[in-house]
C-alpha cells in the first residue's frame, strides 16, 4: 500500500512545455493590448494637467487686467511703419508671463525680479535669482527637451554655456507656452513672402496683430470677443538647439538684424555679447517667448527644419523657420495643441484646423465669424 501511495504522488499533474508557451503567449498579448491603454491614460492625465496650467495662466491674465486696466504686452510685437511689417521688442526686456506672476500666486518669484532694469538677463545678474526659477505652471508635462530639469544651461551639442550668469549658476527657467502676438497667414490663402512647405500660406505683407500686442490691449479693443481670440498657446519643447533670428541688440527696423549680428563678439561669452547676444525664446522671462502664427499646429516640419542641431549658434537656415516648435503652435499631445482664449477658457486645437480659421483665432479684431467645431 505504501508503494502505491508513493506512486500516486509521483503522478501529480503539471504543465507541458507547449502549454507553458501558450500561457506566456497569452500574457504577452494581454500586455500588448493593455499597454496602449495605459499610455493613453497617462497622456490624458498629462494633457489635463497642461489644460490646468493654461487655466492658471488665464487667471493670471484676468487678474492683471482687473488690476492694471489692460492685458500685459506679449514682449514681442510688430512695427507696422515699414513694409513688410517687422518684429520689434519695445515693451521692455520682459515677457507677459513674467508680468503676471504676482497674479497667479508666484509673488515670491516676482519680488525677486527688478523691472526697473532693462532685461531679465541683466549683465550684472541682478535678475538671475528670479528668472532662473522653475515655474511648474509654465511647463507642459508631456514636453521633452535637452537639457532637462526645468532650466537651460550648457548647449547640448557643444557644451557651451548660454551666458556668464548661466555658467556660474544652473541656467534660466524653461517655458512651454507663449503669447500669439501676430499672424501672417494670408487672408486670401495665397502664398507670399516667407512661405515654406510647412507654412504654405504665409505672407509677411498680410501681418496682423494678435491679442497681446504692443502696449497690451484693453478689453474693448478685442472686438472679435475674448472667447474667440487666442491669448496664449503651446509652443512646447524648445531648448538651446532652437534658433532665434534676433539678437538682443535688435529691437525694431531702426536697427537691422544684420547690424545687430555685426555687434556679436564670439570671443565674449558674457551677457554683452557672444552667445547671449541671441535671444533665448525658450525662457519664460524672455520677451521673444511670444511668437507669430504662420501656419497650423504641429506643421510637420522635420527636426532639421525646425532647429539647427549641428550648426550652433546661428547661421543655419532653420533660424526663425516657423517649423515645428520653432516659433509656432506645437505640442507633444497627439492630434493638436492646447490654446488659451482671452476669456480664460482652454480648448484643444486640432492639427487639421484650416489656415484661414487659424488666422481668425489669432486676430482680435478681424471680424471673422468662427464656430467652435471648425477647430
Amino acid at each position: 500500500m505504501s508503494s502505491k501511495r508513493r506512486h500516486s504522488t509521483d503522478l501529480r499533474p503539471g504543465f507541458t512545455l507547449i502549454e507553458l508557451l501558450v500561457v506566456i503567449a497569452i500574457i504577452a498579448v494581454l500586455i500588448a493590448l493593455l499597454l496602449p491603454a495605459v499610455q493613453s491614460a497617462r497622456e490624458a492625465a498629462r494633457r489635463a494637467q497642461c489644460t490646468n496650467n493654461l487655466k492658471q495662466i488665464g487667471l493670471g491674465l484676468a487678474n492683471y487686467e482687473s488690476s492694471i486696466g489692460a492685458f500685459p504686452p506679449g514682449g514681442e510685437s510688430t512695427n507696422f511703419n515699414v513694409s513688410p511689417a517687422v518684429t520689434q521688442f519695445i515693451d521692455g526686456g520682459w515677457s507677459a508671463l513674467a508680468r503676471i506672476l504676482p497674479y497667479m500666486e508666484a509673488g515670491s518669484t516676482f519680488n525677486a525680479l527688478n523691472f526697473n532694469l532693462a532685461e531679465y538677463n541683466d549683465a550684472y545678474g541682478a535678475n538671475y535669482t528670479g528668472s532662473s526659477q522653475v515655474i511648474a505652471v509654465y511647463l507642459c508635462p508631456s514636453s521633452t527637451r535637452q537639457p532637462d530639469g526645468g532650466r537651460d544651461g550648457a548647449e547640448p551639442m557643444t557644451g557651451i554655456w548660454m551666458d556668464a550668469n548661466s555658467a556660474i549658476q544652473n541656467g534660466y527657467g524653461y517655458n512651454d507656452y507663449g503669447a500669439t502676438v501676430y499672424t501672417d497667414i494670408s487672408p486670401t490663402m495665397t502664398p507670399g513672402l516667407g512661405a515654406k512647405p510647412w507654412t504654405p500660406y504665409r505672407d509677411k505683407y498680410s501681418r496682423a496683430n494678435g491679442m497681446l500686442k504692443q502696449g497690451g490691449p484693453r478689453i474693448a479693443e478685442v472686438t472679435d470677443g475674448l472667447s474667440n481670440t487666442i491669448a496664449i498657446a503651446e509652443d512646447a519643447g524648445r531648448d538651446p538647439r532652437y534658433l532665434s533670428p534676433y539678437t538682443e541688440g535688435y529691437w525694431n527696423s531702426q536697427i537691422s538684424r544684420q547690424q545687430a549680428m555685426a555687434t556679436i563678439n564670439p570671443s565674449d561669452p558674457g551677457p554683452a555679447g557672444g552667445y547671449n547676444a541671441w535671444r533665448a525664446f525658450w525662457r519664460w522671462a524672455e520677451p521673444d517667448e511670444a511668437y507669430g502664427v504662420s501656419g497650423t499646429p504641429n506643421n510637420g516640419a522635420t527636426a532639421a527644419q525646425s532647429r539647427e542641431a549641428t550648426d550652433w549658434p546661428q547661421g543655419g537656415t532653420s533660424a526663425g523657420s516657423n517649423g515645428g516648435a520653432n516659433d509656432e503652435i506645437s505640442s507633444f499631445h497627439p492630434g493638436g495643441a492646447n490654446i488659451l482664449f482671452g476669456d480664460g477658457h482652454v480648448s484643444f486645437l486640432k492639427n487639421s484646423v484650416s489656415p484661414l480659421t487659424m488666422r481668425g483665432l489669432v486676430t482680435p479684431n478681424g471680424g471673422e465669424v468662427i464656430s467652435a467645431d471648425s477647430y
